[in-house]
């Protein structure tokens, strides 16, 4: 996969690289990094962060008309999450919080991430947040957007018992023109553009 090799040509030069992945909801941003994590198994130690850890408490979480925005870059503690990514590269190790995302709480900063030779930084904003540390290889995964909806719809009438009239809705009036807006951009200044055919 064009990832993986990149990630060795980087690390034939370097001593480390920072993977750092965005695109839409269900774009497939968790599978890319942890098939990264799958394909290096045994050669070389994968770290992986994720931006939906840093989501603030629902209470916190600012609204439009339609609901929560929960796709907005002000849905995050994005100071946090940029300190905590440079404490992480800086010292090789940070505390992170967890997250628990079918109540929209904050379970807690007590989980210790140690970084390794490639670190994976995962979510719907990491290339606005952190494409200026060092040592990075930026990717948008390019999923088209009706893929993602779909996803969408499966994960939540599956996990989260919502129904799909309502996860439409909210798509239009909300995931759709935060998207638009402040995620899909994000493609123009990535290193690697890769195209996820939704399988």
């Amino acid at each position: 996969m064009i990832v993986q090799e990149e990630i060795k040509t980087y690390l034939q030069h370097h001593n480390k690289v920072n993977v750092i992945i965005a695109g839409a909801t269900c774009s497939g941003k968790t599978t890319l990094a942890n098939e990264i994590r799958k394909d290096f198994m045994g050669k070389e130690a994968v770290t992986i962060v994720s931006q939906d850890d840093y989501f603030k408490d629902i209470s916190d979480i600012p609204r439009g008309k339609a609901g929560y925005l929960m796709d907005s870059i002000e849905a995050f503690h994005q100071e946090e999450f940029k300190q905590d990514i440079e404490k992480l590269l800086q010292d090789g190790v940070a505390w992170m919080p967890r997250y628990h995302i079918p109540t929209n709480t904050r379970m807690g900063k007590n989980k210790i991430v140690r970084s390794s030779r490639i670190n994976v930084i995962e979510g719907l904003h990491t290339i606005t947040l952190v494409r200026n540390i060092p040592h990075t290889i930026c990717i948008f995964v390019d999923t088209d957007i009706e893929i993602c909806l779909s996803r969408r719809i499966l994960r939540d009438t599956t996990q989260y018992n919502i129904p799909e009239a309502i996860i439409r809705k909210y798509w239009n009036h909300c995931m759709l023109p935060i998207y638009q807006r402040d995620i899909l951009p994000q493609r123009r200044t990535a290193d690697l553009i890769i195209k996820n055919g939704g399988r």
